[in-house]
């Protein structure tokens, strides 16, 4: 199975040269992108990005009115997208921000394990979602309704640990001189990441079982 294709949008040759480091360890297929026009005519040329993450802040269109165009077209609107700000920002601004359709929010800068976590995350559930959308006629409706609610519990899972994620970055950054607070704010993310992972397993679990049952359907057949 080939790799999964992402586009990195961000005008900042540091941040993009970052991000290619920390996703180029699990062999993602980078393409990039420093403006959002830019990114927009290739999601549209080719709508077959895996997935897209987002700089908030660009030269031309901010990546909030870039999400909400992708997320209101129908040939784009599959692809999941990942907002990362560079920026600190409030409940409010990570809240509009998902509400664009956005899969995920991050702020910079970005922790290596919560970024490569969400990628996996994000990427199983869209795998997962694919497999149930494209699945064959003959798997069973029960089966297929057991795999679409926990694609739904895994994708209605993201927003709310990315709020914690954020919640989380700004404690770290408010209260940067006291030890027990980071230690604290350590805990948060620590057991953020475990519950990220559990998603990103489930999602996996359920397509490995949609395979099994057309293997063995084919196998009958």
């Amino acid at each position: 199975m080939e790799e999964p294709t992402i586009l990195i949008v961000d005008d900042n040759p540091v941040n993009l040269k970052v991000l290619r480091a920390l996703l180029l360890k699990d062999g993602y297929g980078l393409i990039a992108a420093n403006t959002g026009q830019a990114a927009l005519d290739m999601v549209r040329e080719n709508p077959s990005f895996d997935l897209i993450i987002l700089d908030v802040v660009l030269p031309d269109i901010s990546g909030i009115e870039v999400c909400r165009t992708l997320k209101q077209d129908p040939r784009t609107s599959h692809i999941p997208i990942i907002l990362i700000s560079a920026q600190r920002t409030d409940e409010q601004s990570i809240s509009n921000g998902l509400e664009t359709g956005a899969d995920g929010y991050l702020t910079q800068p970005i922790d290596d394990r919560v970024l490569r976590t969400w990628v996996k995350t994000v990427l199983r559930i869209q795998e997962l979602q694919q497999q149930a959308t494209t699945a064959d006629k003959t798997v069973a409706e029960d089966d297929l309704a057991i795999f679409e609610r926990i694609r739904r519990l895994a994708h209605a899972v993201n927003n709310p640990l990315q709020a914690l994620y954020a919640a989380a970055d700004m404690l770290a950054f408010h209260f940067k001189d006291d030890p027990r607070a980071q230690t604290l704010v350590t805990e948060i993310l620590v057991n953020a990441e475990k519950v990220a992972e559990l998603v990103g397993e489930t999602s996996m679990m359920a397509r490995q079982r949609l395979e099994t049952l057309r293997k063995k359907q084919e196998s009958q057949s």
